[in-house]
């Protein structure tokens, strides 16, 4: 790992990845919304919105051609019962779960695979079960994790690795945002799912952890 992209680098998991790969000397570009304090270069970006992706994209094919590492991050939620969601809603939540991350993996794919480097896609536990008030962000997730499947498929013969890593409810301003029911002291801890991630990472480049499932262990 060398130079990182990285989607939703300013909070959250995102936070946590960063300072993981900063640890490792890894030069990191973040596109989010709002700009990280970390040591890192940032590209004001707003996944719903095509300018500020192919803005993005320009910026690193012109600056940053040496990525080797793509990890596409960003995540929200809106929950609504059925027929409650706006058409902005649905819009915008599969922008930023799933569209946002496919426009910038098919743009920026050929870099990846020239510098023979990775994809992590961050999906949920939402990509394989559902629950009331969860349609929309659970199609978008299950939609990922049909995209994620299909990159594993169509790059297998190349020397690129692709990790579909699906984390169960963590710490973070998604639930608060999200008005979750659940509370902050019972969600996982995102330093210890970011250095699961790193540690996929460093494993020999014959080594492919192709999904990773991380369940939320609820005490009775």
């Amino acid at each position: 790992m060398k130079k990182a992209i990285i989607t939703g680098g300013s909070s959250g998991l995102g936070h946590e990845i960063v300072l993981k790969l900063l640890e490792k000397s890894v030069k990191v570009i973040n596109l989010s919304r709002t700009p990280s304090k970390l040591d890192v270069i940032n590209i004001k970006t707003n996944l719903n919105k095509d300018e500020d992706i192919i803005k993005a994209i320009n910026t690193i094919k012109k600056n940053h051609q040496d990525i080797d590492l793509l990890i596409l991050n960003s995540g929200m939620m809106r929950r609504r019962f059925i027929s409650e969601t706006t058409l902005n809603e649905v819009n915008e939540q599969f922008a930023v779960n799933v569209t946002g991350a496919i426009k910038l993996v098919e743009s920026l794919i050929n870099l990846i695979k020239k510098n023979k480097g990775d994809i992590v896609i961050i999906g949920s536990t939402s990509s394989f079960k559902t629950a009331p008030e969860h349609s929309i962000y659970s199609s978008a997730k299950h939609a990922l994790l049909s995209y994620i499947e299909s990159l594993q498929l169509e790059l297998k013969k190349e020397d690129v690795r692709i990790i579909g890593f699906h984390p169960g409810g963590f710490k973070s301003k998604f639930h608060i945002k999200a008005k979750s029911d659940l509370k902050q002291e019972d969600l996982m801890d995102p330093q210890y799912l970011a250095q699961l991630i790193i540690t996929a990472l460093e494993l020999p480049r014959n080594m492919q952890i192709s999904k990773i499932i991380v369940d939320r262990k609820k005490h009775t």
